[in-house]
């Protein structure tokens, strides 16, 4: 088993280009496992075998399958899956949302001979969106909760804002979404457990209450991995251990990169008040992904609202600007290899709107 992970992981083509980056590193600063957010990746880990916990149950097939039953119309399928895919996000993460309903609609839209990149591209930004309104929804809000230590009501009270710009940016770019008619076949209905729905919600409250501090980490651990042996014993090889291999290269190279004094000089030139810092993260989250921007940029900040919405906002904008987007193009291209250039061009398209709109919108008016 350990063999294979290991395996898993070195062929994981991020992880190749994070260790690259690091090996070179090497030459010019020592690392410091200090640097390492221990905490951040034990929440990532309870997370992910949560989620590896909702997808052996069904819980999230169940309420895919009900969604299908009731629609009579491709723009029904459409809100429907993006609603899932922002509600969802905040609790399953942007990338399990994606992961999960990329497929389905793509294997859907194939069916019915329904148009692939446009919906695709709004399931992903309603999960970059959605993902941003809960301190679990995606890593970089595990990351700042932990590191700045926010409370709860602090953190909603800054996220109530982009949730309530997201949904009327989802319904307006829902509207859209050309109408066709179709007759759906009915989806045979997904049985669930009760006691599985009531345990996975549990465990997601222990895991929330542990990031505020509320209760140990080790509380939702142990529990964790002890529902996810009771379940399915595999469950626990199945997590994308590279991710978490990445995000510990991500605390290492950041520290180092942030121990350079021409680098930390440039970070503190460009971080002078909340909106340059604003703006900051967003530029950088388009080159290396708004994950390791906001690793970068709190060891230099202590204003966690700007670069919240920096690396929240930050998320939309390129392919790489969040791993989501990648994970994303990753599913089109192999469910849909003839709607990769399509769907490139829609994407970014849409993206760079919905950026610049959400630039001036938090400026402006927030």
């Amino acid at each position: 088993m350990i063999t294979t992970l290991f395996k898993n992981i070195v062929k994981d083509n991020v992880v190749k280009i994070v260790l690259t980056i690091f090996i070179v590193l090497l030459f010019f600063r020592q690392p410091n496992l200090r640097d390492i957010d221990v905490n951040t990746i034990l929440i990532l880990f309870n997370l992910m075998l949560i989620i590896e916990i909702v997808k052996e149950t069904n819980i999230l097939n169940y309420f895919s399958a009900l969604i299908i039953n009731h629609v009579s119309n491709s723009r029904q399928i459409t809100a429907w899956l993006v609603l899932l895919s922002f509600v969802g996000s905040m609790i399953v993460t942007n990338d399990v949302a994606i992961i999960t309903l990329v497929p389905l609609y793509i294997l859907i839209a194939k069916q019915y001979q329904l148009k692939i990149a446009y919906p695709v591209s709004l399931i992903t930004i309603a999960a970059n969106l959605g993902s941003a309104v809960t301190p679990i929804g995606n890593p970089q809000n595990v990351f700042l909760v932990e590191y700045y230590r926010i409370g709860f009501i602090q953190f909603i009270s800054q996220s109530v804002q982009l949730l309530l710009i997201g949904i009327v940016i989802m319904m307006i770019l829902v509207i859209l979404n050309p109408k066709k008619s179709i007759i759906s076949e009915s989806i045979e209905p997904i049985n669930i457990k009760r006691r599985d729905v009531i345990w996975v919600s549990g465990l997601f409250i222990l895991v929330l209450l542990s990031q505020f501090k509320v209760i140990s980490i080790l509380v939702p651990l142990i529990l964790v991995i002890w529902k996810s042996a009771k379940v399915n014993v595999q469950m626990i090889k199945k997590i994308d251990y590279s991710l978490l291999v990445t995000f510990v290269f991500f605390f290492l190279i950041v520290g180092m990169i942030g121990r350079m004094p021409i680098v930390s000089e440039a970070i503190y030139h460009l971080i002078k008040t909340p909106q340059s810092t604003f703006l900051t993260s967003i530029g950088i989250s388009q080159i290396i992904s708004n994950v390791p921007c906001a690793v970068l940029i709190a060891k230099f900040y202590s204003h966690f609202s700007a670069i919240y919405w920096g690396v929240s906002i930050g998320g939309l904008g390129t392919l790489v600007a969040s791993l989501a987007n990648l994970l994303a193009f990753k599913q089109v291209s192999i469910y849909a290899k003839d709607e990769k250039s399509s769907f490139i061009k829609i994407f970014t398209g849409l993206n760079i709107v919905l950026l610049i709109f959400l630039i001036i919108i938090k400026i402006i008016l927030i």
